[in-house]
């Protein structure tokens, strides 16, 4: 490794820049409810991912919505038609930027669309749309968008197009307030953000105007340079920076993933390594830079604030789920990032080239790591990325081990300024030793190292493991050596116990506040008020709601009063393109819910027609039709004609038509669910009764409607008298310090994303026994099943039951339950005496009575 090979005059291509999150297509739904209910929680989170003098994130990436589901969810549009004006505050990326930008000034923002409003139909009314926003945005939270990418994600760049917004952006002088136009002429512009390698790297190549027109070349999920290397050459050539503008984190909970038994590739277990593990995600930033020179990553998402269930959960470095509770997790995935973050000055050059940032050294980079999506390391052969200080004062030299044999690395620097004698300390992350906390082994200062006679320094380095060599001497200073936090208890929504009621909403949130997060992510003692923070009286974001399509929010109707209004309507606004096309749904409350009664007022401000309704739905969780009602397992549909339906998974089981309707009145929707009965009700009259033989058992409440303005207030969901109401506790299958298996059973994360934390466990052979020991009443097994397995039941040593059935499962849903035990604690083992048996959760039962 030589200091000559520094490129300090190469101020874009090759600054290491850190990494970035992307809030988009729903996926920080949640955040705002954090900020208002738990701000601690909120502060926290921002000062771990934005905080300090290395911060593991150094850009926000903000996805501009269209009211429709582009993926996990839709954002909301910050322009719904032509002439709104523009609404910044009821998007959460921006709040998420404005705060991100309190603790680190220096943060870049950037935005882009995957669709857009449908008023916005071309380009002239993209720029427009675009200028809106980031001058309201400006003004709103005072920061100014830092690069655009003018195109459509994930779509090949439109170079025409992308030269012209650039010149607009150089030129435009209209409507500007003082101070703004020099700040806006700035923006610097980001192509083409494709799904795999950029097919525009030629262009930028041979086209001078395009490279002057451009700043950032970015592509997705692709480590690897086209054909003719065409993106080294931007990089070390030209000087313009490449990005993995949307990379992928890990896939799992890595707090359990050591306790996988699948061998990959010989070995059975690969701590926070191995498929879709932290450790294939460091190698993708080092693949990604020595194939392609790619100097920043931007995570999607990087925080999963969306409920459990929705399209690519727990594929994301913290996920912030219950905003109730203020629970968070922040997972193995940052503290491998912190290996190249924290030993190195990521970020951004200033104009002068004095602003100290390290420089990703190629000729001191390697990668044999295969494949591109995912990055596969097993081979246990050389992975490492070096990023020095400009002026050859330190160095650090990322290791990532992500195979299941020891290594041993010799550095051999030469020409730099180290001083007398110098050694270089190792920090190293991996899975917990036995018996030692999860976290035990997360960024630990391991060593320190002496060069040899030779002037080599000799690291070795375990299995599973990423190390950092480096000649900074960090270990006094609390900023590096801070833990990440861990998660406390994760209680169950349960609101108001003494009356029964699990959650209840008016949306009606006057005199409720916000604090002012302040400089460095603290907790001021000023406020905001609620409404105002999020969208003000014409559109609120509400407390809890995980839209999947369409816009449901707070307003304030006539007389004063405030309603839950679902704001895409098909004649006022249009309806605009999605990535996963259905009518408008949202969810409320918590995956653990299981028999409640949920009801809440409707009424339709347009005319009947065939396509407007309202719904409300019960134990919904998710799934790859969760975007539409047809993925809600229970729904009652009232039709502004007054006819109404009782529908399973989106199949019609029963229908009728309400006498007298009044199709401009409120009318109050409920449905109940207890054990496998379901029932519905309107305006209090029962409507339906179903027994469902293969019954699904617990999840939250949605809300749908059709495209048209349709009001819903007095949500209430509460609990039925002398049933269970919820979870008390929801384990991971991989939870191995409360579940016990014996005989054989195969353990594997990083599976699908609509499995509780990616991770199954899945028996192997008659004689695979489960036993749990707890606190409740029974247990239920959920997890997508066939049906095939038996189960012998032994409960405090005395077997229950013999040779019983399991049923066929689907996701987050119960394939075998073991009910009405005495309240108390017990030990339950199930043995499996025939079939398989696939454990994704375990979920605790309590007595009616005990909960409360």
């Amino acid at each position: 490794m030589n200091a000559g090979d520094i490129a300090a005059s190469n101020v874009n291509g090759l600054t290491f820049k850190g990494f970035g999150v992307l809030s988009a297509n729903s996926t920080s739904a949640l955040l705002l409810d954090y900020k208002a209910q738990h701000p601690a929680s909120y502060a926290r989170l921002l000062r771990v991912l934005f905080g300090g003098a290395h911060p593991i994130m150094t850009h926000v990436k903000i996805e501009m919505g269209n009211d429709r589901n582009n993926s996990t969810g839709p954002d909301p549009a910050t322009m719904r038609w032509e002439t709104e004006p523009v609404n910044v505050a009821r998007a959460p990326g921006f709040q998420l930027a404005a705060d991100a930008k309190k603790v680190n000034p220096d943060l870049k923002v950037s935005i882009l669309r995957w669709n857009a409003p449908a008023w916005a139909d071309t380009n002239d009314k993209i720029y427009q749309w675009y200028k809106d926003t980031i001058l309201a945005a400006y003004r709103a939270y005072g920061f100014m968008v830092d690069y655009v990418n003018p195109g459509v994600n994930e779509a090949a760049a439109d170079l025409g197009w992308t030269k012209r917004y650039a010149d607009l952006v150089r030129t435009d002088a209209a409507g500007f307030r003082p101070g703004e136009a020099d700040r806006y002429h700035r923006i610097k512009m980001v192509i083409s953000d494709e799904a795999g390698i950029g097919s525009f790297g030629p262009s930028m190549v041979g086209d001078a105007d395009l490279r002057s027109a451009v700043a950032v070349a970015g592509y997705h999920y692709n480590t690897d340079d086209d054909s003719g290397g065409n993106f080294t050459r931007l990089a070390e050539d030209y000087d313009k920076e490449v990005w993995n503008s949307e990379a992928q984190a890990t896939f799992s909970n890595s707090a359990f993933r050591p306790n996988n038994n699948t061998p990959d590739p010989t070995v059975p277990g690969t701590g926070i390594g191995g498929s879709g593990g932290s450790l294939e995600m460091a190698n993708t930033v080092v693949k990604g830079f020595v194939n392609s020179r790619r100097t920043h990553f931007v995570y999607q998402p990087a925080i999963g604030s969306f409920y459990e269930g929705g399209q690519y959960a727990f594929k994301e470095l913290v996920s912030a789920r219950d905003p109730w509770s203020g629970w968070m997790h922040y997972d193995a995935g940052l503290a491998v990032l912190q290996h190249f973050t924290s030993f190195a000055k990521a970020g951004w050059e200033n104009g002068t080239n004095t602003a100290g940032i390290w420089r990703a050294v190629p000729q001191a980079s390697a990668t044999t790591a295969t494949g591109t999506n995912p990055v596969v390391g097993r081979n246990g052969r050389p992975d490492y990325l070096t990023m020095a200080a400009p002026d050859a004062s330190d160095f650090s030299t990322v290791i990532v081990n992500d195979s299941e044999y020891a290594r041993t690395y010799r550095i051999t620097p030469t020409g730099f300024r180290l001083g007398t004698n110098p050694t270089l300390a190792t920090w190293e992350t991996r899975a917990a030793d036995p018996g030692e906390a999860f976290d035990a082994n997360y960024k630990r200062h391991v060593s320190d190292i002496a060069a040899g006679a030779d002037g080599a320094y000799t690291v070795e380095v375990k299995p599973y493991s990423v190390v950092t060599a480096t000649s900074l001497d960090v270990s006094r200073d609390p900023e590096w050596t801070a833990p990440l936090p861990v998660e406390g208890e994760r209680p169950v929504l349960d609101a108001d116990p003494a009356h029964g009621v699990l959650w209840a909403d008016g949306f009606d949130y006057r005199g409720k506040t916000v604090p002012v997060i302040g400089a460095g992510g603290r907790v001021t003692k000023r406020r905001t008020g609620f409404v105002d923070s999020r969208g003000g009286d014409t559109g609120a974001d509400p407390l809890y709601t995980w839209d999947r399509n369409g816009a449901f929010e707070a307003i304030r109707a006539e007389h004063g009063n405030y309603v839950l209004r679902q704001q895409v309507d098909r004649a006022a606004t249009g309806v605009g393109r999605a990535w996963n096309d259905a009518d408008p749904i949202t969810g409320v409350g918590d995956l653990r819910w299981t028999d409640y009664q949920a009801s809440v007022d409707v009424r339709f401000d347009r005319a009947p027609a065939a396509d407007n309704y309202a719904a409300i739905g019960a134990r919904s969780t998710g799934g790859g039709n969760s975007h539409s009602l047809a993925g809600t397992p229970y729904a009652l549909r009232l039709g502004s004609d007054g006819s109404w339906q009782f529908r399973r998974t989106g199949t019609t089981v029963s229908t009728g038509v309400l006498a007298e309707f009044d199709a401009a009145g409120w009318h109050r929707l409920a449905i109940r669910v207890i054990g496998d009965q379901v029932a519905g009700f309107v305006d209090g009259q029962q409507v339906f009764d179903y027994r469902d033989s293969a019954p699904f058992l617990s999840g939250r409440v949605d809300l749908a409607s059709g495209f048209h303005y349709t009001r819903f207030d007095n949500l209430r969901i509460e609990r039925v008298p002398g049933h269970r109401p919820y979870y008390s506790a929801l384990l991971d299958n991989l939870e191995m310090n409360h579940l016990v298996y014996g005989g054989d059973w195969r353990h594997a994360n990083g599976r699908g994303m609509y499995e509780y934390m990616r991770s199954a466990s899945t028996s192997q052979a008659p004689g695979a026994t489960l036993t749990y020991t707890f606190t409740g009443s029974g247990l239920d097994i959920t997890g997508p099943n066939d049906g095939s397995a038996r189960l012998d039941v032994v409960v405090d040593g005395e077997r229950v039951a013999t040779d019983r059935p399991t049923t066929a499962s689907t996701n987050f849903q119960q394939t075998f339950e073991v009910r009405d035990l005495p309240r108390g604690r017990h030990t339950v083992t199930l043995e499996v005496t025939a079939g398989t048996l696939v454990v994704d959760a375990v979920g605790v039962r309590q007595r009616e009575e005990y909960i409360r």
